[in-house]
């Protein structure tokens, strides 16, 4: 891969509310067995926490997700099968959205589709309380959709019909990304930019790949 993509080890795990009894083992012990070390993020009740191990030299960190579509307390953490979780808007779309994948070391799973993640990107970056993490999201948009030739293709079709699918939630995304792009200051630019190591992200091919995107 010529332009490969800069990330994090950061492992977020999402989790339905509703779960089937046979399916509600106790991660946490099963963390913890693995020789993940429990770390609380904040003094919530219960309190955000989050899993963490170094693996081949690398510092790995699990958190649980979940949606907030609970008509109480919607932004309250709960606890599903002994883990806390996080609840987070628009998260539904990930979790009936997703691909399955298989490692080289046999390990079979479920990743959300490219498509559903461009789209939650573009519904959530605004609330991020970081600056550093809403260049991140723009960053990893721009990527998904234009760095990895036939996968970008595919996931920008999916997308689209995404938006098709959820027309409401497509105009609070237009309006997030076009709200940034008229905003944005030639710092906030410079700052997108650095986030490309191979530099080729700049303001010109971003706001193509915006154009290609919300239109």
């Amino acid at each position: 891969m010529k332009n490969s993509p800069i990330g994090t080890r950061d492992i977020d795990s999402l989790l339905p509310r509703k779960i089937p009894d046979i399916s509600k083992k106790n991660i946490r012990n099963y963390l913890l067995e693995a020789g993940f070390n429990h770390v609380f993020k904040d003094l919530d009740e219960p309190a955000t926490e989050a899993y963490v191990k170094e693996i081949a030299g690398a510092e790995v960190e699990i958190e649980f997700l979940t949606d907030d579509s609970a008509r109480n307390n919607k932004d309250k953490n709960i606890v599903i099968a002994g883990v806390v979780v996080q609840p987070l808007t628009y998260l539904t779309l990930s979790l009936q959205t997703t691909l399955k994948f298989h490692t080289y070391s046999n390990v079979t799973g479920k990743v959300v589709t490219p498509g559903a993640w461009i789209f939650h990107k573009g519904l959530t970056f605004p609330k991020r309380k970081s600056s550093l993490k809403i260049f991140k999201d723009l960053y990893g948009i721009w990527y998904v959709s234009s760095q990895l030739g036939t996968f970008s293709d595919h996931a920008l079709n999916e997308f689209k019909n995404l938006a098709k699918k959820h027309p409401k939630w497509f105009k609070t995304f237009q309006k997030n990304l076009q709200s940034w792009l008229e905003n944005a200051s030639p710092v906030d630019w410079s700052k997108l930019e650095s986030q490309d190591p191979s530099g080729r992200l700049r303001r010109l091919n971003f706001e193509q790949i915006m154009k290609m995107i919300l239109f």
